[in-house]
């Protein structure tokens, strides 16, 4: 899922809030805490479009093509992407 700049940076401040709330936090330096969330979520964002592109490519390398959407993509986009996942991470 691609996240957009203003849902990074909206993300970030309700990551902010519920740290500010949170008892024994004190954020000392927010402005340098928000940079590193937002950075944090853009990776993530990130590492997660690579690993959907990975997916689709080896679904469409089959050879019996099936509609997007449909219950067997599903069950076997799920599939694949724990693998491509425990692959990159070596679980």
């Amino acid at each position: 899922m691609r996240l957009s700049r203003e849902r990074i940076f909206y993300l970030a401040d309700l990551i902010m809030k519920e740290l500010g709330t949170t008892a024994g936090v004190t954020v000392r330096a927010p402005d340098d805490l928000r940079t590193e969330i937002m950075r944090a979520l853009t990776e993530e964002a990130k590492l997660a479009d690579s690993i959907d592109g990975e997916v689709r490519k080896i679904l469409g390398s089959y050879s019996r093509p099936m509609p997007e959407g449909s219950r067997e993509w599903e069950v076997l986009y799920q599939k694949t992407r724990e693998e491509v996942f425990r692959k990159r991470f070596r679980l």
